[in-house]
């Protein structure tokens, strides 16, 4: 009887966590609906019926990336609008990626921090309502993705330009960084840059966004803590998935880590999570690359697609 009332206890002292956890959620981030894990797509393919698979999966919020070196041209930002208004459609609010896909110019990283800002402040003036969040880069620490090269002392001080840039203008949209590939730790490249960035410009980020791939329960809430000890910002998770090649199980283990994973970040309480992908990409450089969907390239349902529905829907 007494290890029966004990475990009763346990559960209640849990939903009240959890509850005081989603007002937080939802304090920080105004639009994100009470499903607060989304699934990541890819603008060039999104449209109004996948938006409408989507909410009917249970996720709460689409995230997807614009280039801003391209918003220049009118076709792409058709393309940035159609997606915008396909969200809409199925009334998934967005958590939108910005970065620039061309090296920055390093002898100017001001001026190129300052044409940033700007970028930043047109797409949230235009779409700003339709946000959950607006996320600053993607996987700087990555060369891939940080083709300016020289992350240790060119980051810094680009997105000091770009947080100096944007504190003058007013903020609607709750702004996260910077989408790092590997959370920050003591003493790593990324933790150094935070503590530049934050301490000049402290206002500058709602969150600090991160993905945790190949982390376990422990290591997710390690990053949690050491995230709103260093930067008193909380963490949030912008992407992270698993491919359905044979080494992790296939379709099957695909489906089983991802379920385990929804139920690690509900137990965790992260605010914010965005699972990748919604389709398998044909365009993957490699197969693992190609197989992280939910459903095929063609729109076919993956059994993570059916599984994840029935955990979602089951809140």
């Amino acid at each position: 009887m007494k290890s029966t009332h004990l475990k009763k206890l346990g559960a209640l002292a849990l939903t009240m966590l959890g509850a005081t956890a989603q007002v937080h959620a939802s304090e920080l981030f105004p639009n994100l609906p009470a499903k607060n894990i989304g699934v990541q797509v890819k603008i060039q393919n999104f449209t109004a019926a996948d938006a409408a698979q989507i909410k009917t999966a249970g996720f709460g919020f689409v995230r997807f990336g614009v280039w801003s070196d391209s918003l220049t041209a009118k076709a792409y930002q058709q393309q940035v609008s159609d997606a915008f208004a396909a969200a809409k459609s199925a009334g998934l609010p967005v958590l939108l990626t910005v970065r620039a896909i061309k090296p920055l110019n390093s002898a100017d990283l001001p001026g190129a921090g300052a044409a940033f800002a700007n970028a930043v402040t047109t797409l949230e003036s235009s779409y700003g309502s339709q946000m959950v969040a607006l996320e600053l880069w993607n996987e700087p620490d990555l060369e891939t993705y940080w083709p300016t090269r020289n992350f240790d002392t060119t980051f810094a001080p680009f997105m000091g330009a770009v947080c100096k840039g944007l504190q003058g203008k007013p903020q609607s949209t709750p702004r996260v960084g910077y989408g790092f590939a590997r959370p920050p730790s003591a003493g790593s490249a990324s933790t150094v840059a935070l503590n530049r960035i934050v301490s000049e410009y402290p206002k500058c980020l709602n969150a600090i966004s991160y993905h945790p791939y190949g982390m376990t329960a422990t290591q997710i809430s390690n990053a949690q803590t050491f995230i709103q000890q260093n930067f008193h910002v909380p963490g949030v998770i912008s992407e992270w998935g698993i491919s359905a090649l044979a080494s992790n199980g296939g379709v099957e283990g695909q489906a089983s880590k991802i379920n385990a994973f929804i139920g690690d970040v509900k137990k965790l309480n992260i605010p914010l999570t965005s699972i990748y992908e919604w389709k398998n990409s044909d365009s993957g450089s490699n197969e693992r690359e190609k197989n992280f969907g939910l459903l095929t390239s063609d729109g076919q349902p993956k059994p993570a697609r059916m599984s994840v529905e029935a955990l979602l829907n089951a809140e």
